[in-house]
């Protein structure tokens, strides 16, 4: 007996996902029209967009480094971010050696073997893609990461290294110059959780503005995008800080028919199915008996979509229980 070899590479884009709810509501392939598919990608993405309000879908859950600026406790954070999971401070020791600086380039040699965690830049200009490189003789280099970002003049960016092997050299280059005021390489991170307060918690604040570390956050769904208030607001010494978010997010856009659905391939019958009941609630030519069976087997399929939507970990319940006093 002979396998494919092959497991979870094969492409299931938006145009098998809109097909096959099409087949499921009876409907034969040339009764399909360019319109209905249009209205079925727009059904999907407001299937997709729904599943936030439920329940936080794994592949959903994405780290960020975010920087922070003196005296500004105004984060916004990027567009799609549903909930803050986690918000930790962090630290770095930060690194020094001898310098050498081109238009393209930025190397330091720390004369002994060094371990670079974190990398950051203050923008004297428009960013630049980076790529991270490390050396043990300053002649042949190891790429260890890249950063692209769309920052401006006054921005701070800042990128974590995967590799936290030591090397003497490092070195950040670029195809086009390097336009920065100051760059900071640090190691040994060290985090802080930050404490959320509610609307009324921090509304009451007397002074929003007071600076210091930050110590707790108020997060707001805000539009255009939604944003994070600080408190205390970041001293001078927070801006060699960062602000490490794990955040949910939105699941990506399918934009059109040829894209792949941004889902695991254990969740691709439950969206098959969710998809399928809504367009027959939408579609005339759907014969109407159908609609219940539809939404029965999307409805089944959905809950053991989420039902085995975990990280395998052991729950723990704290019930909170102190002693009373009236």
């Amino acid at each position: 007996m002979a396998y494919s070899g092959n497991i979870s590479g094969t492409a299931f884009n938006a145009l098998k996902v809109v097909d096959h709810a099409f087949r499921r509501c009876r409907l034969p392939a040339q009764a399909i029209t360019a319109e209905m598919q249009s209205y079925a990608l727009d059904s999907l993405y407001l299937m997709l967009s729904e599943l936030a309000n439920i329940k936080t879908p794994s592949w959903c859950i994405e780290k960020l480094i975010l920087p922070m600026y003196e005296n500004q406790p105004l984060v916004t954070l990027p567009a799609g971010t549903v909930e803050v999971l986690n918000l930790n401070y962090r630290t770095l020791q930060l690194l020094s050696g001898a310098t050498t600086v081109t238009s393209t380039s930025y190397t330091v040699n720390f004369t002994s073997t060094t371990v670079v965690n974190t990398v950051g830049v203050e923008w004297s200009g428009p960013a630049v893609n980076l790529t991270f490189q490390v050396s043990n003789n300053g002649s042949s280099w190891i790429t260890v990461g890249t950063q692209t970002t769309a920052a401006v003049a006054g921005d701070i960016t800042w990128s974590d290294i995967a590799v936290g092997l030591p090397y003497q050299y490092f070195r950040i280059t670029a195809a086009a110059p390097i336009l920065y005021t100051a760059i900071t390489l640090g190691n040994l991170p060290q985090e802080i959780p930050l404490g959320q307060l509610n609307r009324d918690s921090y509304v009451n604040q007397t002074n929003k503005v007071f600076p210091g570390r930050p110590s707790n956050y108020y997060f707001l769904r805000d539009l255009p995008e939604p944003v994070v208030y600080l408190w205390p607001a970041p001293f001078s010494a927070a801006e060699q800080a960062q602000l490490v978010l794990w955040r949910h997010r939105q699941i990506m856009d399918t934009e059109n028919l040829q894209q792949e659905v941004e889902i695991p391939q254990r969740w691709l019958e439950a969206i098959v199915n969710g998809l399928a009941a809504r367009m027959a609630a939408e579609t005339p030519m759907v014969d109407a008996t159908l609609i219940p069976i539809l939404e029965q087997r999307s409805t089944i399929s959905m809950q053991r979509a989420w039902d085995g939507d975990n990280d395998g970990s052991p729950i723990q319940i704290n019930p909170g229980i102190r002693a009373y006093t009236a």
